[in-house]
């Protein structure tokens, strides 16, 4: 198995090294990342993944992708990249809140929220901070899956002090 990963590796590091920045190339990984086959799909996860910060404008554009696997794909990859400060990915992940698939909204919403998985030395256009519990009231609070609404609104008691989230409980009282 270990021997197989690395195989998986290397292919990942010699499609880089082959690539040297044609945005083309990125752009076919970004396809491969719909197949099935691992032998196909991991080294295209790991050469995006670290290939980077010029693949960022095509890991955005793969947010849009019709293909859901491509979307999750892309959102993983901003993760584990450390992409997920950038404002264009930032900008892209938010568009992800209203995605029809529950699993990449879920992913999406973690990739906008997780602190570790930034790396602030990645990010060529680095996002302001975000108002989280802005976005958990505009887009979690309704989210059409009942769990990950309820998920999403048990995070807002991070933000309980905060009047806009008082102002909603209040509401969902009455």
């Amino acid at each position: 198995m270990k021997a197989a990963a690395q195989a998986l590796l290397r292919t990942a590091q010699a499609m880089i090294v082959q690539a040297a920045g044609d945005e083309s190339q990125y752009q076919q990984w970004v396809l491969q990342l719909a197949s099935h086959d691992v032998q196909v799909q991991v080294p295209a996860i790991w050469a995006l993944q670290y290939a980077g910060v010029t693949v960022i404008p095509t890991l955005v554009a793969g947010l849009s992708h019709a293909h859901a696997r491509i979307r999750r794909n892309c959102v993983d990859i901003i993760d584990h990249g450390g992409y997920g400060g950038d404002v264009r990915c930032v900008n892209g992940l938010i568009r992800l809140l209203c995605d029809p698939i529950a699993h990449i909204r879920r992913a999406a919403w973690h990739t906008l929220g997780c602190e570790r998985c930034r790396q602030s030395t990645l990010c060529v256009y680095p996002s302001p901070a975000l108002d989280h519990a802005a976005l958990l009231l505009e887009y979690g609070v309704t989210d059409p899956n009942p769990a990950l609404r309820q998920q999403l609104r048990a995070e807002l008691q991070v933000y309980a002090d905060d009047p806009r989230v008082m102002a909603f409980w209040q509401q969902e009282l009455m």
